[in-house]
């Protein structure tokens, strides 16, 4: 159960810090990203050094996000409202959601004994 716990919290951080882990890997990954990986490794004056590489990996996790987050636009918009028939929105009858309405709250007579009011004394 610890193991799973712990898979979940590394995958939840690596995806928060993407980007930090991505700039990481290249300034560990430096010499090889600039010797094999680099558009520009032909071209010393450039003064490249796997730069290009780091861009093209950033917009790619860039796109990956921004990809993720479109999906989450395609979702209905759900809405609490008393009044039911006053509420005009734009919203078919099978994307309305509709919730009871809870008017009096009464407890248990064996609940009342523990949760009231405190008893305020005053001092004469």
């Amino acid at each position: 159960m610890r193991l799973i716990a712990i898979i979940w919290l590394v995958a939840i951080l690596a995806q928060a810090f993407s980007k930090n882990l991505i700039i990481l890997n290249y300034h560990l990954n430096r010499h090889y990203i600039a010797t094999h990986l680099c558009e520009n490794r032909n071209k010393p004056q450039l003064h490249c050094e796997g730069k290009c590489f780091l861009k093209k990996q950033l917009e790619k996790d860039h796109h990956r996000d921004a990809t993720s987050n479109s999906s989450d636009k395609n979702l209905p918009d759900v809405v609490y409202s008393d009044e039911h028939d006053d509420l005009q929105l734009p919203l078919s009858p099978e994307q309305r959601i509709y919730f009871p309405v809870c008017t009096a709250v009464t407890l248990h007579p064996s609940l009342k004994a523990v949760f009231h009011p405190p008893a305020y004394q005053t001092q004469a």
